[in-house]
């Protein structure tokens, strides 16, 4: 196709190079490779999913195949010259002629040919190849022994295509330094080259598959690859925005290792991140899980609007989601229609349902939270008190739930309120009674609510209201919690006798606050709607015993609010008090079995609350009475709300999702995103892998698998390894990585000439091993391990590793940066256990492109700045890395400076020097080592002696090499 050679990188996006069967060689013009990059350059910007100019859009079959606005076929499959599309590409009125002069050039020759024989052909529409099912190619037949699997088949064929072949065998060294680092994230050591090299020598393949199972078994594995994915959950210690405070997340990264170490099936492990606590009797772990979708920014600064970033959270995760299981920009669908793919803006705030109803409400308390046993080993007990605890709850409170509400309530008649503070007033709504504030509800706020009622009193019920229900239900009033309930009787002397309240009942547990401490004076929790007052929230007031009036007495209530956030005043607004004299309510309240039950709960949160561990943020769902309505924002706004969604859905352009109960869920959404019948999961998922092996995917926008993005460089390869990936494999990524380091593609050499990297500059056809700079957090893991300074301790709480000087400058003054003394174990732990603070992150490693990880990262765009070499040089961890391996060289080896220094050069590159660099080493020594000797004040407390000065300024040289830096 010489006549698209000009087309850019986004037009390429459309192009499936390499497959299918080319116009050329068939006759049948092929939509997807040459006719949708001519719409895509020339059209959509006009009439594509963002503009439907003249009602007309290249993006969707139907529109393109219809009607415009003018009433005119556009495309008429079979007959050219009845489709209005031809006619105006063909005109010469200026007026008329598409793509306007204004917009782009008109069409050349060829691509009017190609156009009109489509037609004549028939117009054959395609979805773009992304999301079409994959399916199982066939093998390519290659002439050829090389290959060792399938994989190597395609490639090589891709090569021969091109007129390329195969690298020869990269040496033993190079290799298992390249599979240490792909596999574990950490170098071999000297031992492992020695073992290594010695079973090479005897039996390549042998030794070779012995140690890929080596590195997959070993625990480093999960500990390397759980990084990988804490990109994509932007997992941080901190929340980000505002004030950044410390958020305790740590179990879910000690969950990721596990589950990669464990091999767990990745339709598992996407279920369990999505939607682990809508399993059925989900565990511990289970809900760990969920924290994936906790890891939003929250901003919990004073004078802040929950909702609008409870809201913000949803969006981040309907958008995140997609990146990660999908590699789609469904982001752009939540101002307008995909502007490329078929995604209609609907379809958005659909999909945005699913993500509507959980608990979290970006409150400063973070509830939902998990308590999590810091002993793995303890997590089936924790799962086992906390059915305890909630069925304990569901059996004292559902009880008295159902009861509160068959009963018929009557007005409280009400006859006066006081407050210390503000003002309130009676006024009647609808003919009911009910206290109205005037103005916002202050800290320590006490309302005290004056009643009379002739007959026995059982209980009371007061009912919590927004301002204005229609209104709350989208811009939604700050919640008030209840800190204090009392119950007083007023003779006519004004004399107070206290009537004391033996249980209160909340409407449901969604309150992130415990009804019991109401009762407490001097509670700052509480009973109530928190955060947002979005419907009306009520709780029973169970009294002791009966209560009963005399002549000229009233009963008083008096309520106390002493639960804010930095002091932003409370809108309580509404406030109702409603009286029942039924008798089975004091009955229920006196009942010894009741009392036991109230025990029994006490007994089990107590229980619950003794778990030795953090209380972690987790996902869970509202209850259904209590579920919030979801709108389509106009122009994305949150404050513009359109059309309510009837329901969650997934887009219509995907295989239809498969619902389990009445109305899709979390749940249904995890297993549709997990089945073999979507597209694209499979897909996404050996890509990402494939990349973190070789450098750049078999796609290279990971992001971006839609129409915008770059082709496959080998799309037959790519549906291989996800067939097998969901088939055979059973969705075990060890497996299709070991298939992948098994292959000849994978061990080839990266050391070839100038003439072969010239015919394929940027490998992409994998004719030889790409060679790459390492991973931020392996080049921190290297130096920690060839000075030998690493600590192998594994999991539990974020480290502080040494800083520079100035850079811990928190907003939030309790965060601390507390770094071990030397030699302390946790000064050297491996990088994905640095605490991560969103604001301030580690600098070393954002030296080597790691993400500050506020939103989802696809893949890290490799820099190569200045700021790198001075880290490795300048860092105090870095300066601490070089004494350790000068230390290796000087102490841990015997023999002359040239062993010393061949060793010291070995334990970095994982290569023996050869003589040109080693003398290079040596003469650098020296030289160094005298000018200690003539300046011995110059060691500033560097070494004891010159030797040892020399040796760490020659280790510090040694480690910024490119071979120290690259695998």
């Amino acid at each position: 196709m010489p006549h698209y050679q000009h087309i850019t990188a986004f037009t390429l996006g459309s192009i499936l190079l390499g497959s299918g069967v080319s116009h050329a060689q068939s006759g049948k013009i092929n939509f997807n490779e040459e006719v949708r990059p001519i719409l895509n350059k020339n059209c959509t910007g006009c009439h594509g999913g963002v503009q439907m100019a003249g009602g007309v859009s290249f993006i969707y079959r139907d529109k393109a195949l219809g009607k415009g606005e003018s009433g005119k076929r556009i495309i008429v499959p079979g007959d050219p010259d009845a489709s209005e599309f031809m006619r105006r590409i063909l005109t010469n009125d200026p007026d008329d002629v598409m793509p306007p002069p204004a917009h782009g050039h008109k069409l050349d020759e060829k691509e009017i040919t190609l156009l009109r024989n489509w037609i004549k052909q028939g117009a054959d529409w395609e979805v773009h190849w992304a999301f079409e099912q994959p399916k199982m190619p066939a093998i390519p037949q290659v002439d050829s022994k090389w290959p060792n699997g399938n994989i190597d088949r395609f490639t090589l064929a891709k090569m021969q295509e091109k007129g390329l072949s195969p690298a020869k065998p990269g040496s033993a060294a190079e290799l298992l330094r390249r599979l240490s680092f792909d596999l574990i994230g950490m170098p071999p050591t000297i031992e492992e080259l020695d073992a290594f090299e010695k079973a090479f020598a005897d039996n390549p393949e042998q030794a070779w598959e012995a140690a890929v199972d080596r590195l997959l078994a070993s625990e480093k594995y999960g500990e390397r690859w759980a990084s990988v994915w804490m990109d994509l959950a932007r997992y941080a210690d901190s929340e980000g925005l505002g004030v950044d405070m410390p958020r305790t997340v740590w179990p879910y990264r000690d969950w990721l290792i596990r589950a990669y170490n464990e091999d767990m099936p990745y339709d598992d492990f996407t279920i369990k991140q999505l939607a682990g606590d809508l399993l059925e009797n989900p565990s511990h772990s289970d809900r760990v899980a969920t924290v994936f979708h906790r890891l939003t920014q929250a901003n919990n600064e004073g004078g802040t609007d929950d909702e609008e970033f409870r809201v913000s959270a949803v969006l981040d995760r309907v958008n995140t989601t997609w990146e990660v299981w999908q590699g789609q920009t469904f982001g752009c669908v939540q101002c307008h229609s995909h502007p490329y793919d078929t995604f209609e803006k609907e379809e958005y705030y659909k999909f945005a349902a699913f993500f509507n109803n959980t608990k979290d409400a970006d409150t400063s308390n973070r509830f939902p939270t998990l308590k999590v046993p810091n002993d793995p080993a303890e997590y089936a007990k924790a799962t086992e008190l906390l059915k305890a605890k909630l069925s304990a709850e569901e059996k004292f409170y559902g009880a008295a739930r159902t009861l509160a509400q068959s009963e018929s309530w009557k007005d409280g008649q009400m006859t006066g309120v006081n407050t210390n503070k503000g003002k309130a007033e009676i006024a009647k709504v609808n003919g009911v009674e009910e206290v109205r504030t005037v103005g916002n509800v202050a800290q320590g706020t006490r309302f005290e609510i004056n009643l009379e009622s002739a007959a026995a009193l059982q209980a009371l019920r007061v009912t919590l209201l927004p301002k204005d229900g229609a209104k709350a239900a989208s811009t939604p009033n700050w919640g008030a919690p209840v800190s204090s309930a009392e119950l007083f009787i007023v003779d006519a002397e004004g004399k107070k006798t206290a009537s004391q309240i033996a249980y209160i009942i909340p409407d449901s547990m969604e309150a992130t606050l415990t009804p019991e401490d109401t009762l407490n004076k001097k509670s700052r929790n509480g009973w109530g709607p928190w955060t947002k007052h979005f419907h009306p929230r009520w709780a029973i007031l169970l009294p002791s015993e009966e209560i009963k009036l005399a002549e000229g007495e009233k009963l008083q209530i008096q309520l106390t609010f002493n639960h804010n956030t930095v002091n932003t005043p409370l809108v309580a607004n509404r406030l109702r008090v409603e009286a029942s004299a039924n008798q089975k309510l004091g009955d229920w309240a006196k009942d010894p079995n009741t009392q036991a039950s109230f025990k029994a709960m006490q007994a089990a949160r107590s229980a619950y609350n003794r778990i030795n561990g953090p209380a972690i943020p987790v996902i869970e769902e509202r209850d259904p009475a209590l579920a919030r309505k979801t709108h389509l924002f106009e122009k994305g706004n949150w404050l513009e709300k359109g059309k309510i969604i009837e329901a969650p859905a997934t887009p219509n352009s995907f295989p239809k999702m498969k619902v389990a109960g009445k109305q899709a869920n979390r749940l249904d959404m995890a297993r549709w995103l997990a089945s073999e019948e979507n597209p694209l999961t499979s897909r996404v998922e050996v890509n990402r892998l494939w990349q973190q092996l070789f450098g750049t995917g078999i796609v290279e926008t990971l992001e971006d698998l839609g129409s915008s993005g770059l082709p496959p460089s080998n799309p037959e390869l790519l549906d291989y390894l996800a067939m097998k990936f969901q088939g055979e494999y059973g969705w075990s990524r060890k497996q299709v990585i070991k298939e992948i380091v098994m292959s000849n593609t994978y061990r080839q050499t990266a050391e070839v000439g100038e003439s072969k990297r010239s015919l394929d500059p940027r490998n992409t056809y994998l004719s030889y091993a790409p060679r790459r700079r390492l991973r931020a957090e392996a080049v921190r893991d290297a130096g920690l391990r060839v000075s030998g300074l690493y600590a192998e301790k594994m999991f539990g709480k974020p480290v502080y590793p040494p800083l520079p000087p100035g850079v811990w400058k928190p907003f939030y003054g309790g965060d601390k940066w507390k770094t071990p003394e030397v030699g302390q174990p946790d000064r050297y732990r491996r990088s994905l256990y640095t605490y991560w603070k969103r604001s301030i992150p580690y600098p070393a490693l954002m030296s080597f492109d790691a993400p500050s990880r506020e939103l989802c990262t696809k893949r890290r765009l490799v820099s190569n700045t200045p700021i790198a070499a001075l880290t490795t040089l300048n860092d105090p961890a870095f300066a601490e890395f070089a004494q350790g391996l000068a230390r290796v060289m000087k102490y841990d080896t015997e023999g002359s400076v040239e062993k010393k220094i061949s060793t010291g050069y070995r334990v970095a590159t994982s290569r023996r020097p050869n003589p040109e660099i080693l003398k290079m080493l040596v003469d650098a020594y020296k030289d160094i080592e005298q000018s200690y000797k003539d300046n011995p004040d110059q060691l500033q407390g560097m070494a004891g002696t010159a030797d040892g000065g020399a040796y760490t300024v020659l280790a510090s040289l040694i480690l910024n090499l490119d071979a120290s830096l690259t695998k």
